[in-house]
């Protein structure tokens, strides 16, 4: 008997020993997906360390549970967007001229879906844990977006008037390098969004309210020097839902002063922005727009097929556009109203969950940064069906958040 125990007990210790071991990769592998940008200079090494550490433990711990425990049930919330990302795969057999192939498209859908799991059994198994490694993931980012402002205009003097200089790197190698600026101030408006929930948190003392409050502003001026106007429109409006869903009275006033601050430079920058909505219709979309519509005919319901290239020629013969300048209009080019529908059935899920749940911290901080994403698809996000990379924190960590917390009850951390 004694014997019996000693080996059961030595299972145990051996099994909870393996699952640490895959929570900590987990963290790791999130570490990495979060501030990877930062530091991590080669996409590919980057991709390649967010599978390892990130998805392959989902992946065994999610056999595990099924294999060997019998016991791999997740919310209903998942269904929408597991159907998403099945149809968009499916539409990978109608796309036409593409460069990469099928099947090298398609298994882009199992590795967001590993994702999601990934924030699923990381959130739930270690809440403090995922907690830490998401604030010190933003800290990274912050002082990676304050390097680069002070480089560039500091050290390399870049003129400082708005879109005079769209900053999208730090410009010492390729550190802290987003490639366009459009990229750069999404990513770190989406951040900036995580922090200010992280600023309007009620536990917060004044000492870490203003670390954080300086780290926001860092990331608000770095968003507006990249002259992205989506991402800055974006921005604006998840605080406003960060303040709202976290009724804070110093937010309420600190909205009260950018508003004024926002009519002030409206007042100096008049000029600009009359030229702004005269010729450019505030986004200078409308060219790729119009050249949507027009090949658009006859697909949209079920779309061209991912992996079809989108390609608009400029009028000046020397630009390309390669894709539709907006999620939703590209999303229906790829894989058609089906999987737009799919998509708006999910964020409606998200939605009510957010609703339901607003009480709950993480829903506090995720929502809001849902928003952003939302927001700054309508003009400028690609695709959201990608490899590792700005978009997976830009919309599904959220999205993932938010899944993995719909049935968690309300509590302070």
């Amino acid at each position: 008997m004694n014997g019996i125990k000693l080996e059961r007990l030595s299972s145990l210790a051996s099994n909870a020993s393996w699952s640490k071991l895959m929570l900590w990769m987990l963290a790791v592998g999130f570490f990495i997906q979060l501030s990877g940008k930062v530091w991590l200079v080669s996409g590919s090494a980057r991709n390649t360390q967010v599978y390892i550490w990130l998805l392959l433990p989902a992946l065994l711990l999610s056999l595990h549970k099924l294999i060997l425990k019998r016991d791999f049930r997740l919310d209903l919330q998942y269904l929408p967007w597991a159907l998403f990302l099945g149809w968009v795969a499916l539409s990978t057999l109608w796309a036409t001229a593409g460069e990469s192939s099928a099947l090298s498209l398609a298994k882009r859908g199992v590795f967001v879906g590993l994702y999601l799991l990934a924030i699923h059994m990381l959130l739930n198994r270690h809440e403090d844990l995922f907690r830490r490694v998401l604030l010190v993931s933003l800290v990274v980012v912050a002082f990676g977006a304050l390097a680069s402002l002070i480089y560039q205009y500091g050290v390399l003097d870049k003129p400082k008037a708005f879109r005079a200089y769209r900053i999208d790197r730090m410009g010492i190698g390729d550190l802290v390098n987003y490639g366009w600026p459009v990229a750069a101030g999404i990513f770190n408006g989406a951040v900036a969004t995580w922090v200010i929930g992280v600023v309007l948190e009620r536990r917060s003392d004044r000492r870490s309210f203003l670390f954080w409050l300086m780290l926001f502003f860092v990331l608000a001026a770095y968003v507006f020097m990249t002259g992205t106007r989506g991402a800055c429109f974006a921005l604006m409006g998840s605080c406003i839902l960060a303040v709202l869903m976290h009724r804070s009275k110093r937010g309420l006033w600190g909205i009260c002063l950018c508003i004024l601050l926002t009519l002030g430079a409206g007042i100096i920058l008049w000029d600009q922005i009359i030229e702004e909505v005269s010729k450019r219709q505030l986004s200078g979309r409308g060219p790729i727009w119009d050249y949507y519509f027009q090949v658009m005919s006859g697909h949209w319901l079920f779309g061209h097929g991912l992996g079809t290239p989108f390609t608009y020629l400029w009028p000046d013969g020397k630009m390309i556009s390669p894709h539709a300048h907006s999620l939703f209009l590209q999303q229906v080019y790829d894989s058609g109203l089906v999987s737009l529908f799919l998509m708006v059935i999910g964020l409606m899920g998200l939605c009510y969950r957010a609703w339901t749940l607003r009480d709950n911290p993480w829903i506090r901080l995720a929502f809001p940064a849902l928003l952003f994403a939302i927001i700054a698809m309508l003009t400028d996000v690609e695709r959201i069906y990608t490899r590792p990379g700005d978009y997976w924190t830009v919309f599904w960590l959220p999205v993932a958040i938010l899944l993995a917390v719909s049935n968690k009850k309300p509590h302070a951390h």
